[in-house]
Order: structure tokens, then C-alpha cells, then sequence
């Protein structure tokens, strides 16, 4: 009798165990499971922090799992994703959302009802999205900075009377230029798109030296409207191929700005198959306009350096994904967001911003 006491016990020890390893952060072979939900895997940005979260996790894969999802620029799909993750009682979820207006907070939601902490990032959802839980996060740049950076590089290229008469193709005193942007409502596009005109055209209008401008109104006019190319090259390639004229051997277009590397990269191969920007045309040919993006990209750094491409904005996907492991190391352990960091959140939120840096040929 005392045998089968014993044996029972014995039997309500190993399934009271076996019931708080469920419910702990470490169940699963001893880690901790962490989802990672990507907007969509072919944006070449996106791409360079998916990269750089796997190298970061690496140094954590003794407590740490991670599974990658590619929404696939469709929210239906990451939404499902999320709610498999959360069934299988996944310990963190990573959120880049694909629509980041209409759903940050219904995915919000959803993680805070599964008790489950949360870092959004890069695609920047609301304050009260954020707000819904006390362990909700977001880590992402300040959407303005490049278009400041751009509108700066721009100013810059035409600082001096003698380099405006070089672009200014037309002899007007005035700059024409494109716009390629992505979607409107996207923080990070309406700010590119915004301020790297009107920073641009500040700056050249407080050049007292430069004299070969007309200033009056701006000195930036955009040719067409912007073009909605929603951060895809193969989109602007083909937009800019119906956009670009060339009237007497003078283009209608000057010079170009992209909210994004990849669509810079696409505008550059439509100029090219124009005749235009080819390898070391930058420096001193008359077939060259410059193109400016955000991200530098490798391919981006690469057409910089050949001379087809005049300048970037650095979107460091390294110091993001950095961030986020840290972040999401201490979630996991219990400890305070920044704990044992030197980051700090913005001014009355928990948002955490990565600083940009310009750079030009």
C-alpha cells in the first residue's frame, strides 16, 4: 500500500512539474520562444535587419529560439501568423506590421489579450498601440531625419553657382526634380517626401553666394506629380521610364529624389537604359543626374561608388536589430526595457529612436 503511495506521489510531483514548465518562459526544451513578423521579405531594408536579428540571436540560441514570418505585404496573412504564434504560446512577438495604421492596434490588442509581450518596429504604429499593455514597445527612427538629410545633400551639391549651372540643364534657375515616394499616410515616406524639398529649398535660399538661382517660389519644381512607387524598384524603373524626356538634348528632369535605395536603384536602370548615369558618369559627364535614396544599401554604396548614384541616408538595420535583441533579452528575463543600455525612449512614450547619417559621394 505504502508502495502505491509513494508511486502515486511520485506520479503528482513529475505532472506538477511538467505543468509549471508549461506555463514558464523557458518551456520547450529549456528556451524561450520568440516570433519575428517581417511586413514583407523582399523590402531590401527589412531584409539587411532580418539579418542582422539572426546574427543577434545567435549569441542567445542556448535560451533563445527564433521563428521568422514573412507577411507578404498583406495583413490578413501576418495577422493569421500571429495568432498561430500566440497559440503555440510563444514567449515575444517581434511586430513590423504591414498595415501599421489600420492594424497596430488590433494586433496590439490580440498580443495584449495573450499576456504576451510585444516590439513593434521600423513601421511606426500609434501611441495608443503602444500604450495598450505596459510591456509593449516600439523601436524605429525619427520618420523626418532623412528627408533633413537629403534636403542637406541636396543643398550641398548645389552650393556654388558653377555646380547649379551644371544641373540646371534648361538655364532657368530652377531645379526640376522627381519624387519617388511610397505610400501616403507612412510617417517615414510623408516625411522623406516633405522635408527633403523644403529643407533643400531653406538652405539654397539662405546661400547669399548663390546667385545663379531663381529663388523665388522655391527652388525645387517637381516635375508630374509624386510617384507612388511604394518603396519598389521595379515599380519606379518603370515610372521613371515614362517620366523622363529628353527635348533637344535637355532631360526634364534634373534630378531625383527616393524615399528609399530601392527605389533609387530602379530610377538609376531606367536612366540608364536612357543613356544616361552610367558607370563614372558622375564625375564631369553631361549624362548624369543625380539620384539620391535612404538606406545605404550595399547596392546603393556600390552605385555611389561607381559614380551612377550621387547620395544616400544611412538606415543602420544593424543598430536597430541590436536594439530590438536587447530590448527583447530583458523582456524575457523580466527586466526593465533598457536595462544594462545606454538607450533611452523618446519624451513620454516607450519609443526608441535610431539616429540616421547622410552620405554623399
Amino acid at each position: 500500500m505504502k508502495t502505491h503511495v509513494k508511486g502515486a506521489l511520485a506520479l503528482s510531483l513529475v505532472l506538477a512539474l511538467l505543468l509549471c514548465l508549461v506555463g514558464c518562459g523557458c518551456e520547450r526544451g529549456g528556451k524561450f520562444e520568440v516570433a519575428v513578423f517581417a511586413y514583407k521579405y523582399d523590402d531590401s531594408y527589412i531584409a539587411t535587419v532580418r539579418e542582422a536579428l539572426k546574427e543577434g540571436f545567435k549569441e542567445h540560441r542556448g535560451e533563445v529560439r527564433v521563428t521568422f514570418y514573412n507577411g507578404e505585404n498583406n495583413q490578413q496573412t501576418q495577422s493569421t501568423q500571429i495568432d498561430t504564434a500566440i497559440t503555440r504560446g510563444v514567449d515575444l512577438l517581434l511586430i513590423n506590421a504591414v498595415d501599421f495604421q489600420a492594424a497596430g492596434e488590433s494586433l496590439a490588442t490580440k498580443a495584449k489579450n495573450a499576456g504576451v509581450p510585444c516590439i513593434f518596429f521600423n513601421r511606426e504604429v500609434t501611441d495608443a498601440a503602444i500604450n495598450t499593455a505596459d510591456n509593449f514597445c516600439f523601436v524605429g527612427t525619427d520618420p523626418d531625419a532623412p528627408g533633413y538629410m537629403q534636403g542637406e545633400l541636396v543643398a550641398d551639391l548645389l552650393s556654388t553657382n558653377e555646380a547649379f549651372r551644371r544641373y540646371d540643364r534648361n538655364g532657368d534657375g530652377k531645379i526640376q526634380y522627381a519624387m519617388f515616394r511610397a505610400e501616403v499616410g507612412n510617417a517615414e515616406a510623408d516625411g522623406r517626401t516633405r522635408y527633403s524639398v523644403s529643407e533643400a529649398n531653406r538652405l539654397l535660399a539662405e546661400n547669399t553666394a548663390l546667385t545663379a538661382a531663381n529663388k523665388t517660389g522655391g527652388v525645387l519644381t517637381r516635375v508630374g506629380a509624386d510617384q507612388l512607387a511604394n518603396w519598389d524598384s521595379a515599380t519606379a524603373n518603370s515610372m521613371m521610364s515614362a517620366l523622363f524626356r529628353v527635348s533637344g538634348g535637355v532631360p526634364n528632369i534634373e534630378l531625383v529624389l527616393c524615399n528609399n535605395d530601392d527605389m533609387a536603384l530602379g530610377v538609376i536602370s531606367a536612366l540608364n537604359a536612357a543613356g544616361y548615369n552610367g558607370e563614372g558618369s558622375r564625375t564631369g559627364s553631361t549624362s548624369y543626374i543625380p539620384v539620391y535614396g535612404v538606406d545605404a544599401l550595399a547596392t546603393a554604396m556600390d552605385a555611389i561608388q561607381s559614380g551612377k548614384m550621387e547620395g544616400t541616408v544611412r538606415q543602420d538595420g544593424a543598430a536597430m536589430a541590436e536594439a530590438i535583441v536587447k530590448i527583447s533579452m530583458n523582456l524575457l528575463h523580466g527586466k526593465d526595457f533598457l536595462a544594462d543600455t545606454d538607450y533611452t525612449f523618446e519624451e513620454g512614450g516607450r519609443k526608441l529612436r535610431i539616429p540616421y547619417t547622410p552620405v554623399k559621394a
